[in-house]
């Protein structure tokens, strides 16, 4: 009985063609239609990083959602997506049950099988890689922190 995750390819789509569509245009307006047009997204937030200025943001966020970034302009223009949880983990006793899934936002038919993230993060006993953040401009890589410390939690056990 394996675990498999799951991505709905209309939300991650929404989400897609939302980037694709702030990479050629930011203003309010633009956020505004993407946040009214996808029923998926609750909320964008469109961030300048070399100014830390907000240049657009519409919608309202939803604790149970999930927040995505993407980081557009060669890295200088963080967008920031409040939206409904499109990947799913589920566990298959048989093969039908895959005919029978169903994303958070109702959809069934394009519901596809990903790589698990789960499956490469599950042995806490390697060092994790760390994010290459060489092709960040300079002012937002002398802002980013990534330390080596590891929450209790994910510790390995000490022999006893």
């Amino acid at each position: 009985m394996p675990l498999y995750e799951y991505e709905c390819i209309k939300c991650r789509k929404n989400i897609e063609d939302s980037v694709k569509k702030l990479q050629k245009k930011i203003d309010p307006e633009t956020v505004s239609n993407l946040v009214e047009k996808y029923d998926n997204i609750h909320y964008i937030e469109v961030t300048d990083l070399g100014k830390n200025k907000t240049l657009a943001k519409h919608g309202s966020r939803d604790r149970d959602g999930i927040e995505l970034d993407f980081y557009i302009n060669e890295g200088n223009t963080r967008v920031l997506f409040n939206t409904k949880r499109y990947r799913f983990a589920e566990l298959i006793y048989d093969k039908d049950d895959e005919k029978n899934l169903k994303c958070y936002c109702g959809e069934t038919k394009q519901i596809e099988r990903v790589v698990s993230s789960f499956a490469y993060t599950h042995d806490l006993s390697t060092n994790m890689p760390k994010p290459d953040l060489s092709n960040l401009p300079p002012e937002v890589r002398a802002r980013t922190v990534i330390s080596d410390y590891i929450e209790e939690k994910d510790r390995p056990k000490k022999n006893r």
